[in-house]
């Protein structure tokens, strides 16, 4: 099963089967100049796509009791007073964003992710829940060089081959490229996202910026993918949040949302939480901040043929990381 291309305007028809949701797409880092975004060719919603963003409202400018609404762990926020300190907390992230970039090398971890599916055959019937929990290791490969490189997420199984196939075969979601979503903050994209200051809040002992993001339409270069088989990618844009340590510029959480619904290709939400650790390894000169916990949560809606009936389909997907290493590989010459 895949996506039909036959549907008519209006009709968003999903037959749920082959899907991949690969969250960051645009993997290369351009160092320090927005100009710079331009010379590379990345992957971005072309023309016909950015149509379902003209009517955008991104919750930046929301009022923030609204906001609270849509992202309920934003509640214990104490609101900025203005938007002064907001180009620095801006300069000082992006500064640790391109440092990550520019000491990111190759690496190796172990992934756990727990696939949650829940399928509801008919409109307002309860829906019937089913999940796979997989492992693997987790590849994070550079390539290029310092000055311009591309950074690449892979996944193996223990005999080192691409298991994601089979995994969609059974009906779950494959989610990925959680390692560059910081991206959004790096000096060389900042101009393509409208930012906003809402305030400060204190988790345990460490106090953060809190910080609202959007991309622009028609600037943006970064973009969520989603692979269907039998068709074309379709490339969205997203909002979100992240919480930046007030004690060294650092982000340690974000999320992103979709900048609006996907109607086209029946995706009505794509909620993405990461939750990033320092990683200290011997041999590289700064520490490196990783993902250590992703939350994910799809929602479609998908159309029964043979009743001709639309439902809703959601996905629920968990990650974990452990265990960063160097990844190297080693060859022997025998004659």
């Amino acid at each position: 099963m895949g996506f039909r291309d036959d549907f008519a305007p209006g009709q968003p028809l999903l037959n749920v089967g082959l899907i991949s949701l690969v969250v960051v797409v645009a993997v290369a880092w351009v160092p320090q100049r927005a100009s710079a975004v331009s010379e590379r060719a990345f992957d971005s919603p072309s023309e016909s796509e950015q149509r379902y963003y003209a009517n955008a409202h991104p919750y930046v400018n929301e009022p923030l009791k609204q906001l609270v609404k849509q992202i309920p762990k934003l509640k214990n926020l104490q609101p900025a007073k203005s938007q002064q300190e907001l180009p620095v907390v801006l300069q000082k992230a992006g500064n640790r964003v391109d440092d990550f970039f520019r000491y990111i090398t190759d690496l190796t971890a172990r992934e756990e992710i727990s696939l949650t599916r829940l399928r509801q055959e008919k409109p307002y019937t309860k829906p019937e829940l089913s999940g796979e929990h997989v492992r693997d290791s987790y590849l994070i490969l550079r390539h290029g060089n310092r000055s311009q490189s591309e950074v690449v997420e892979y996944r193996t199984d223990a005999k080192g081959d691409n298991f994601e196939q089979s995994i969609v075969q059974q009906g779950f979601l494959i989610t990925s490229g959680f390692a560059l979503i910081c991206n959004y903050f790096s000096s060389g994209f900042q101009s393509e996202s409208t930012f906003r200051y809402l305030g400060d809040e204190t988790v345990g002992p460490h106090d953060f910026y809190v910080i609202a993001f959007a991309q622009l339409p028609g600037k943006a270069t970064l973009s969520v993918k989603m692979n269907r088989r039998g068709g074309t990618p379709a490339h969205m844009l997203v909002q979100g949040v992240a919480w930046i340590d007030k004690s060294n510029f650092q982000i340690v959480r974000i999320r992103t949302d979709l900048l609006a619904p996907r109607k086209d290709v029946g995706l009505n939400q794509e909620t993405t939480e990461v939750t990033l650790s320092k990683i200290q390894l011997a041999d590289v000169a700064a520490p490196l901040w990783l993902p250590s916990s992703v939350k994910v949560y799809v929602e479609f809606t998908t159309h029964n043929g043979d009743v001709d009936e639309f439902f809703e389909l959601s996905y629920r997907n968990e990650h974990r990381y452990t265990d960063y290493q160097r990844y190297r590989v080693s060859a022997k010459v025998v004659p």
